[in-house]
C-alpha cells in the first residue's frame, strides 16, 4: 500500500477521445471521452491495477522514465499518480453506500 507515479501513454482517438495504456503494467489500459475524463480514467485503471497486484502479494513493477517510451505520431505521455491506501478507503465508503439502502432498522 503506497502512492506510485507511472507513466501513460494517451492515444487520440475520433471525436476528442483518448486511449491509455500503461506500458510499464500488463493489462492496464482504459480510454476517456475527453482529456479531462481520460486523466481521471487513467488515475483509476492505475489504483485498480496495483490494488490487485499489492493484494495477491504480486511485483509492483519499476515505472520507465517517460522520456524513454517509444510513441507514435500524435500520441503523448504525462505521469499519472495514484494512492492505493486513499482507493480502497474510497471503494470500501463506495460499497457501505450501496448496501445502506438494504439496511433495516
Amino acid at each position: 500500500m503506497a502512492k506510485y507515479v507511472y507513466p501513460a501513454i494517451f492515444t487520440p482517438k475520433e471525436g476528442g477521445m483518448f486511449s491509455i495504456r500503461f506500458p510499464d503494467i500488463e493489462g492496464c489500459f482504459t480510454c476517456g471521452d475527453n482529456l479531462e475524463d481520460g486523466i481521471e480514467m487513467a488515475k483509476d485503471a492505475l489504483a485498480l491495477m496495483l490494488t490487485h497486484l499489492e493484494d495477491n502479494g504480486r511485483k509492483i513493477p519499476i515505472a520507465s522514465a517517460i522520456n524513454n517510451l517509444a510513441i507514435e505520431n500524435g500520441e503523448f505521455t504525462t505521469y499519472v499518480s495514484c494512492d492505493t491506501t486513499a482507493y480502497r478507503r474510497l471503494m470500501n465508503n463506495s460499497a457501505v453506500k450501496r448496501r445502506s439502502p438494504f439496511r433495516h432498522g
